[in-house]
């Protein structure tokens, strides 16, 4: 009986971590929070383009709906598209006609009609312009619409020329301000 209440040495169960054990972890959740630093930003940022290249879409093809009867987009303003709902819900700071329209970066959204087009006719096309857009979407925003539109410029830099192709690093270049940048779409 003495014999079988000894135990050896590799029986003897050990509890608790080793501190090499604990080291491991600790660096693991180190590097998974380092890394949840980098990436969410990035994330965020990214996010944040996609939802305002939706709303232009929106806006763009609300407009033409708006004005498919009309032979020009002439008396286009925000009021008149607020009222006729063009806006998306998100986008505006209050509602009923007063509210006004705002971008995701609380920047000034403007609609306008203009003489751009080809015909240069008073208000044979019609603007977008976003103001106060941060560099990191700023590119990103342009890129994704740019396509749709006739001609499109950042902060006074026409980064699509009538029917061309987008310059996308004319676009990356022009983007420069961190957080203040103004995009205008221009469509017929």
């Amino acid at each position: 009986m003495i014999i079988e209440n000894k135990l050896s040495k590799n029986q003897i169960i050990k509890k608790g971590f080793s501190l090499l054990e604990l080291l491991l972890v600790l660096g693991i959740i180190a590097a998974l929070v380092v890394a949840a630093f980098i990436v969410y930003p990035k994330v965020q940022a990214s996010q944040r383009a996609q939802t305002e290249s939706n709303n232009i879409a929106t806006m763009q093809a609300g407009i033409k709906a708006l004005y498919a009867s009309a032979s020009s987009f002439s008396g286009l303003t925000n009021s008149v598209a607020v009222q006729a709902k063009i806006f998306p819900d998100n986008m505006l700071n209050s509602s009923g006609s007063s509210a006004t329209p705002i971008n995701v970066f609380k920047g000034t959204v403007e609609l306008a009609s203009s003489d751009t087009g080809p015909s240069g006719l008073s208000g044979s096309s019609f603007t977008i312009t976003y103001d106060s857009i941060p560099a990191a979407e700023c590119t990103k925003i342009v890129s994704a619409v740019a396509s749709n539109f006739y001609i499109a410029s950042v902060n006074g830099v026409e980064v699509k020329s009538a029917g061309g192709v987008l310059n996308v690093a004319l676009t990356a270049s022009s983007c420069s301000d961190a957080t203040s940048n103004s995009m205008t779409f221009t469509s017929l």
